[in-house]
C-alpha cells in the first residue's frame, strides 16, 4: 500500500469495519476501491508553520475542506474535497470515531 505522506491522515481499507459506509457515503464503488487516505485534522499541529505562529487568534487559518485521496484498483487515484462541517463531513468523523 502506498503511502501518502500527509500529516494528520488515515488509511482506510477493505479490512476496516466502516469502508464499505464510506465509500456508499461518497457514492464510491466499494468493489472499484482499494483504499482511502482521509485528512484528521484534529490530528494536525497548525503550530509547525511559521505563518500561523505570526497570526493573530482571530485570523487565524483554518482549512475548509477535507480532502480524501481514494486509490482504485486498477491503480488510477482520484481526490475528494468534503466540507468541513458538511452533512458529510460530520457522517465522516462519526465512522472514524
Amino acid at each position: 500500500m502506498e503511502s501518502s505522506g500527509r500529516i494528520g491522515s488515515r488509511v482506510v481499507g477493505h479490512e476496516d469495519p466502516m469502508f464499505t459506509d464510506i465509500c456508499e457515503l461518497l457514492e464510491l464503488d466499494v468493489d472499484g476501491v482499494e483504499y482511502l487516505v482521509i485528512e484528521d485534522f484534529e490530528d494536525v499541529d497548525y503550530m509547525m508553520f511559521e505563518e500561523f505562529d505570526d497570526m493573530e487568534i482571530e485570523e487565524a487559518w483554518k482549512p475548509e475542506q477535507r480532502l480524501i485521496e481514494v486509490f482504485f484498483n486498477d491503480g488510477t487515484r482520484d481526490e475528494i474535497e468534503i466540507e468541513l462541517d458538511s452533512e458529510t463531513d460530520e457522517m465522516l468523523k462519526r465512522y472514524l470515531g
